[in-house]
């Protein structure tokens, strides 16, 4: 989204216009993928329970896998922002080959679970048929692995260039995408066979790769390549072990997260019994809703905050992260508002079993009290990024989620399994008020000032030349 191109503009514009213009889109972006996942249990809910589900839990696996390789790659937000801040155009670029480089190679390390995917969930306790399910979803989204972790390399490198207009468009091509394949291939439309739940991950497939491809014509263009130096394809060690540096803390954080939330639905829940375990999938499906949109502002706090340090003004990014927050608290908890209140209704667009609607009532309870402190998790998380503040929190919050989340949830259903899904839930609402108020707290602190990616930061300026 070109705002000015070549100008010199403020530096100091309506603080809210311009994070709105940055998150707008990048919501967009970050809801995409969420959205591709809600649109195949909404229409796999129709061939049957058990694939609508089965998609869903096989879907947080495969994102557990590659969360490593997320963690890393969207450090190239806060890396190519403050060379942005700094005036110096032709390191982004090369930042960018570095995350796609990292990307491609790690992508294609889940290939080699293929051979196991169905004894993969076999081994949480999931029952044969439901595993079965799970393992063609699993192996087909396996395929597009490397797509998908060059896609979000792309993607952050956009985003921290403050070019969120072309991944906008990259989602909305990807979400039709998603939606025509799901189409002819769940189905068997125009026809193609009914694949049903290897359909829908095949439907996933070509739309990360059309996102990609929509990116990839923006960035390779002559005149934006010549100005960002996106044709710079050279593995650079320097440029390497900076994205490591600040990326592995975040790729560590990001597993432990995504990992510890796969053993919490797949293995703890599933000890509850398969309606307990759909019952999960149905209403994380809404709480992925709530926290992708959410999540995109947090990834434009972490461009805003990375550029005003690379122009030496951290006031200003200070200020914007606090924006940020105020802006994502007061979504979060309306929308935690709209879980509460029909929580039964949005249950009940996967099924017609009460007992499962009944539990997923009981899990949008929980999850709609867990919104502002997720606000809280993902905008200071984000800031802190954008300073390149990652290893600590990355600790904090690994130490926090196996023992509080895994241990306590652990220890509730195999001492207390009369509560149902109420007792392993109630601890992950107390992980969301420690670790928000936590991340809070770190960035009130403001050791993050003191940190130094790029060198000392460039003189304070009341003008910048920029094009957004």
């Amino acid at each position: 989204m070109k705002i000015a191109t070549g100008l010199t503009v403020p530096l100091q514009r309506r603080p809210m216009l311009e994070l709105v213009t940055l998150a707008a889109p990048t919501v967009a972006q970050m809801t995409s993928y969420t959205l591709m996942q809600f649109a195949d249990r909404l229409m796999l809910a129709r061939v049957g329970d058990l694939e609508a589900a089965a998609s869903g839990t096989a879907g947080i696996v495969f994102f557990a896998v590659l969360s490593f390789g997320f963690g890393v790659l969207i450090l190239v937000n806060a890396l190519a922002s403050q060379v942005l801040g700094r005036g110096n155009l032709s390191a982004a670029g090369q930042f960018m080959w570095q995350g796609l480089w990292f990307g491609i190679v790690l992508g294609l390390l889940p290939l080699m679970t293929f051979p196991f995917a169905q004894q993969i969930f076999q081994a949480m306790g999931h029952e044969a048929h439901m595993a079965s399910l799970e393992g063609d979803y699993f192996r087909i989204v396996c395929l597009g692995g490397a797509v998908k972790l060059a896609q979000t390399a792309m993607s952050s490198f956009l985003l921290g260039l403050h070019r969120p207009g072309i991944v906008l468009v990259g989602a909305i091509g990807g979400a039709v995408a998603n939606l025509f394949f799901n189409w002819l291939l769940i189905y068997g439309n125009w026809g193609f066979p009914a694949l049903g739940v290897a359909g829908a991950a095949w439907g996933t497939n070509a739309a990360v790769t059309i996102e990609l491809i929509v990116m990839g014509a923006y960035v390779f263009r002559p005149i934006f390549a010549s100005r960002f130096n996106t044709y710079d394809f050279r593995l650079r060690l320097n440029r390497m072990r900076m994205l490591l540096k600040i990326g592995v803390p975040s790729g560590c954080q990001f597993i432990n997260d995504v990992l510890a939330w796969a053993i919490f639905m797949n293995v703890i829940l599933g000890k509850l019994g398969t309606a307990a375990l759909s019952a999960n999938s149905f209403a994380f499906t809404f709480m992925s809703l709530c926290f992708m949109p959410a999540a995109g502002v947090g990834a434009a706090v972490t461009a805003l905050v990375g550029r005003y340090i690379g122009m030496g003004r951290s006031d200003l990014a200070e200020r914007r992260a606090h924006l940020g927050f105020v802006a994502c608290a007061i979504y979060m908890t309306i929308a935690g508002i709209i879980l509460y209140v029909f929580r039964y209704q949005l249950i009940g667009l996967f099924t017609h079993d009460e007992q499962i609607k009944q539990i997923g009532g009981q899990l949008l309870l929980f999850i709609a009290l867990y919104q502002l402190f997720d606000a809280m998790f993902l905008i200071y998380m984000g800031a802190l990024r954008g300073a390149g503040d990652t290893l600590v929190p990355a600790i904090v919050q690994g130490i926090l989620i196996w023992t509080i989340v895994v241990g306590g949830g652990s220890l509730f259903v195999y001492f207390a399994p009369g509560l149902g899904v109420k007792g392993p839930w109630s601890l992950t609402l107390v992980f969301g008020i420690c670790l928000g108020f936590y991340l809070m707290g770190r960035f009130h602190r403001g050791n993050w000032k003191k940190i130094r990616l790029h060198g000392e930061p460039i003189p304070s300026a009341e003008l910048l030349p920029i094009s957004i």
